[in-house]
C-alpha cells in the first residue's frame, strides 16, 4: 500500500527472522474515519498476514495523535441516505455488509494482534477495535459507543460487550455516549493494557527482539508478558472516572426499565461533571435510539458474537431507512446546528411499532448477508 493509502501496511523485521506486520489507519484530518475503502483494504491485508507464515503478529493504530479511529465516515453514510433514485441507500448497505462482515473477521484473527488505543476510539472504530486479541489504551484514550447522539445504535458489536458489562455500566454507555478513559476500560475488560502513547516506539522495537516461533500460543503469551510488563502506572493515567461516579450511577439505574430510568435521568440534581455530561448526551439524544439501547442490552446478552453480527444488521438495514439516523447527522455533522428534530420528542412518546419496525428482518435466515460467518469463541 502506498504511503499516501487511507490504509498503510508495512512490516518489521524481527531478530528471529520473522516479521511484524504494522497496520496504520491513515486519515488523520478525519481522525482515521473508516470508510468501504478502508474496511476492504484492512481486511484483504490481514487475511495476507494470517497466511504468511514469516508474519508473527501485529501492531494496529491510527496516524496522528488524536485518534485511532473515531468511527465511520458518516458524511458518505449521509449522502448515500439522502441520495435520489437507485443510489439511495446503495452506499449505506454495502458498508454496513462489509463492515460487519469484515470487523468480525478481526475477530477471528489468530495471530497476536495489538491494537493500540490512542485518543477517540469511538463507534465503527470502536468496532474495529475491539476486535482485536491484545487491546492497549493510553493516558488518552477516550473510547465511547456515543451513537445516542446521531439516532443510529451501538453498532458492530455493541450489543455483546455492552450487555456483558456489570450493570448498570453498559446500559450508562449505551444511553449516555459517555468517554471511558483507560484506567475504567482496563477495569471492565474493554481492554487488557494501560500504556502511555509514547510506548508505542518502545513496543514494536521490544516485539522485534522477541524469540519467535510457530506456536501461536506461545507467541500471545509472550505479547501478553510483554505489555502487562510494559504497563503504565495507576498515578500516570487519568484517575477513574467510573468510581466516583457509583453511587449516582446506582440511583439512576435502581430500576432496570427505560421510562424509570428516563425519569431518573431528568430528575438528577448531582455535581458529577462526567455524569453530567453522559445525561446531557442522553437528553439530546435520539428517543427511538434509547428503545433500541435496551432491546440490545436484553438480547445481545443471549447471543453468541455471531449471531450479534447477524442481528445488527438488520438493525443497521432498518435504521438507514428510518429518519432518525439521517437526521442526526444533519444537525451533528452536516449543518452543525446541533438541534436534532428526532420523530419523537420523548422516550415516553416512541410507540413499540416503531421500535419493532427496527428489529425487523428484511432477509429470511436463508438469504441473509452474513448467514455464512463462522463461529468465534476466545
Amino acid at each position: 500500500m502506498k504511503a499516501d493509502s487511507p490504509v498503510v501496511a508495512t512490516t518489521l523485521a524481527a531478530r528471529s527472522g520473522h516479521k511484524i506486520g504494522v497496520l496504520t489507519l491513515n486519515v488523520p484530518a478525519a481522525m482515521n474515519a473508516v470508510d468501504l475503502t478502508m474496511v476492504n483494504l484492512i481486511d484483504k491485508q490481514l487475511a495476507r498476514w494470517e497466511k504468511n507464515d514469516k508474519v508473527v503478529a501485529v501492531l494496529m493504530r491510527g496516524a496522528g495523535d488524536k485518534a485511532f479511529c473515531a468511527g465511520g465516515d458518516i458524511r458518505q453514510l449521509y449522502q448515500s441516505m439522502t441520495a435520489e433514485g437507485d443510489e439511495q441507500y446503495r452506499y449505506a448497505d454495502d458498508f454496513f455488509r462489509g463492515e460487519y462482515g469484515k470487523n468480525y473477521r478481526v475477530h477471528l484473527f489468530s495471530k497476536p494482534l495489538i491494537a493500540w488505543g490512542n485518543g477517540f476510539v469511538m463507534g465503527g472504530g470502536l468496532g474495529l477495535f475491539i476486535g482485536a486479541n491484545h487491546r492497549v489504551g493510553t493516558e488518552t484514550l477516550k473510547l465511547a459507543w456515543p451513537e445516542i447522539r446521531i439516532g443510529l445504535f451501538p453498532d458492530v458489536g455493541g450489543s455483546w460487550y455492552l450487555s456483558r458489562l456489570p450493570y448498570p455500566v453498559g446500559h450508562w454507555m449505551g444511553l449516555s455516549g459517555s468517554l471511558m478513559n483507560a484506567l475504567d476500560c482496563r477495569e471492565l475488560k474493554l481492554i487488557q493494557y494501560a500504556l502511555r502513547h509514547e510506548q508505542q516506539q518502545d513496543v514494536l522495537k521490544a516485539l522485534r527482539q522477541l524469540p519467535w516461533g510457530g506456536n501461536v500460543a506461545e507467541n500471545h503469551h509472550q505479547v501478553r508478558s510483554l505489555l502487562h510488563g510494559m504497563e503504565a502506572g495507576a498515578d500516570e493515567l487519568p484517575a477513574s472516572q467510573l468510581a466516583l461516579a457509583r453511587d449516582d450511577l446506582k440511583e439512576l439505574f435502581a430500576a432496570p426499565d427505560l421510562p424509570a430510568i428516563d425519569r431518573a435521568l431528568h430528575a438528577w440534581q448531582g455535581d458529577n461533571p462526567w455524569v453530567k455530561q453522559g445525561i446531557e448526551n442522553y437528553l439530546r439524544g435520539c428517543p427511538g435510539t434509547a428503545w433500541v439501547v435496551m432491546e440490545q442490552l436484553a438480547r445481545g446478552a443471549q447471543m453468541s458474537l455471531r449471531e450479534v453480527a447477524q442481528w445488527e444488521l438488520v438493525l443497521a438495514y432498518q435504521a438507514v431507512r428510518h429518519p432518525d439516523f439521517a437526521e442526526g447527522i444533519r444537525a451533528m455533522v452536516i449543518d452543525k446546528d446541533y438541534q436534532p428534530r428526532w420523530q419523537h420528542a420523548a422516550v415516553t412518546e416512541v410507540p413499540r411499532r416503531w421500535t419493532e419496525e427496527l428489529l425487523q428482518s428484511p432477509w429470511s435466515a436463508d438469504n441473509h448477508p452474513l448467514r455464512e460467518l463462522p463461529g468465534w469463541q476466545r
